[in-house]
C-alpha cells in the first residue's frame, strides 16, 4: 500500500506536466489553403461551357447553353433555345467559341447528343445582345454521325485555327477531323477528314504518344497515331495498347515523372475512379504498354478534368469535380454529395493531395457538367473556375490563400 500512495502522487503530477506543457506548447499552423467563393449564375440543366470576351470589353464573359453572360453584372442574356430530351437532358454537349465569320468577334458553335448538325451562333453584335429569340443559327455542317458523348474545337495541325471532334460513346462510329472552311457561296463550312473508320469511344485525349513530336488521339479503345506527314495525310494508324471504360472527356496527356514518355490521366465518368498511367518504356514493335496508378479511388463521375495551375505555384494542378446525374441518377454514386476539388501531384514521391473547392448536397451545391472552363475572370491574378452541369451553372471564384 506504501508503493501504491507513491506511485499515484507520481503519476498524477507526471500527467499534469505533461497538460501544461502541451498547453504552453507552440501550435503547429495549419498549411494555408485556397479560399473559394461560389455564385450560380443560373438554375439550369445545360452541360457546356465556354469563356471568352463576347461584347469585345476586353473583359471575358461566359456562354453556357442558352445563355451568355456579361462580365461583371453576369446577367444571362439569350442566345439559342435548347430542346429537351430524356429524363433532364438539354440537347448540348458542348459550347465553344471562335469568329467563324471573321467580323472580329465571338460566334457560338456547338453540337448535340442525338443530333447530326452543328451549328453556329452569329455573334450580333451592340444593341442585339439580348434578342427575344437569340442569336442568328447557321448550319455549319451535318456530320451525318450521332452518339457523341461531347465535341472537341482542338487545334491537330498546330494553324490556331481549331478542328471540330466529336468523341462517341458508340464504339463503331468513325473518328472524324472537320476543318473549317468556306462553301461555294462563301458561307462557313466544315469539311471531314477521316481518322479512323470504323472505331471511336467514350473518352479523348490529345498529345504526343510516342514522342515523334506529333499530337495523337486517345480515346476508349486505344490511340490513333498522327500520320508522318501531318493529320491530313491520310488516315491515322490505330494502336490497340489499352482500354478505358467510360473515360473522361478529355482525357489528359502529360509526362508526371518527367521521365521523356508522356502519361495518361483520366477518370471513369460513370462510376468510381480517377487514375494516371505510367507509361512504360516502348516495345520493340512500336506498341505501348502501360502501369495503372490510383488517383482517388472514390470519387465518382469524373466526367470532364482539366489541367491549370490555379494555386500560383506555377505547377498545373488536377481540376474536376462529380457530374451531377451523368446517367439521369443511375450511375454508381449518383446520390454522393456535389464537388469540385484539384489535386496537387508531388512528383518526388509520385503522389497527390486533395483540396475541395466546393462539396456540399447532391444537386445542390455546384457539380461539374461536360466541360470545366479556367479562367482569371475578375483580374485578381488568380485562375477562376466556371462550370455547367444540371445542377445549375456556377462560376466558383478563386481568392487565393486563406491565411
Amino acid at each position: 500500500m506504501k508503493t501504491l500512495r507513491l506511485i499515484l502522487p507520481l503519476a498524477i503530477l507526471s500527467a499534469f506536466a505533461a497538460a501544461v506543457l502541451a498547453q504552453n506548447a507552440p501550435k503547429k499552423k495549419a498549411p494555408p489553403q485556397l479560399k473559394w467563393k461560389v455564385q450560380q449564375l443560373r438554375k439550369d440543366n445545360n452541360e457546356g461551357i465556354a469563356v471568352g470576351d463576347i461584347n469585345g470589353d476586353g473583359k471575358p464573359d461566359v456562354v453556357a447553353g442558352e445563355y451568355w453572360y456579361a462580365n461583371p453584372e453576369w446577367k444571362p442574356q439569350k442566345v439559342r433555345r435548347l430542346e429537351p430530351f430524356g429524363k433532364d437532358y438539354l440537347q448540348n454537349n458542348s459550347d465553344h467559341l471562335w469568329d467563324v465569320d471573321g467580323d472580329g468577334d465571338l460566334d457560338v458553335v456547338a453540337g448535340g447528343y442525338t443530333t447530326t448538325t452543328v451549328n453556329w451562333y452569329e455573334n450580333p453584335g451592340p444593341g442585339g445582345y439580348d434578342a427575344e429569340d437569340g442569336w442568328a443559327q447557321h448550319l455549319l455542317i451535318d456530320t451525318g454521325t450521332d452518339r457523341n458523348e461531347l465535341s472537341f474545337f482542338q487545334d491537330i495541325d498546330g494553324d490556331d485555327v481549331p478542328e471540330w471532334l466529336e468523341n462517341s460513346w458508340g464504339d463503331e462510329n468513325p473518328m472524324l477531323a472537320w476543318t473549317l472552311a468556306k462553301d461555294g457561296e462563301g458561307k462557313p463550312t466544315l469539311e471531314k477528314h477521316v481518322i479512323g473508320p470504323d472505331k471511336n469511344g467514350h473518352g479523348m485525349g490529345f498529345g504526343d504518344i510516342n514522342g515523334d513530336g506529333r499530337d495523337d488521339i486517345i480515346f476508349k479503345q486505344g490511340w490513333y497515331e498522327c500520320p508522318e506527314g501531318g493529320p491530313f495525310a491520310g488516315e491515322w494508324k490505330y494502336h490497340d495498347d489499352f482500354t478505358f471504360p467510360h473515360a473522361s472527356c478529355p482525357m489528359l496527356v502529360v509526362d508526371l515523372d518527367e521521365d521523356g514518355h508522356n502519361d495518361i490521366i483520366w477518370a471513369d465518368g460513370h462510376s468510381y475512379g480517377i487514375y494516371w498511367e505510367k507509361q512504360q518504356e516502348p516495345q520493340s514493335d512500336g506498341s505501348t504498354t502501360w502501369r495503372t496508378y490510383e488517383i482517388d479511388r472514390r470519387h465518382a463521375q469524373a466526367h470532364a478534368l482539366a489541367w491549370d495551375d490555379i494555386d500560383n505555384d506555377g505547377q498545373p494542378e488536377l481540376i474536376t469535380g462529380k457530374r451531377y446525374y451523368a446517367h439521369s441518377g443511375s450511375d454508381p454514386g449518383a446520390e454522393d454529395p456535389c464537388t469540385v476539388q484539384y489535386y496537387d501531384w508531388d512528383k518526388a514521391t509520385k503522389t497527390w493531395t486533395k483540396h475541395f473547392i466546393s462539396n456540399g448536397p447532391s444537386g445542390e451545391a455546384p457539380g461539374i457538367g461536360l466541360q470545366i472552363r479556367v479562367a482569371d475572370l475578375d483580374g485578381d491574378g488568380w485562375k477562376d473556375i466556371a462550370v455547367p452541369g444540371k445542377s445549375g451553372t456556377h462560376i466558383i471564384w478563386n481568392q487565393g490563400w486563406n491565411q
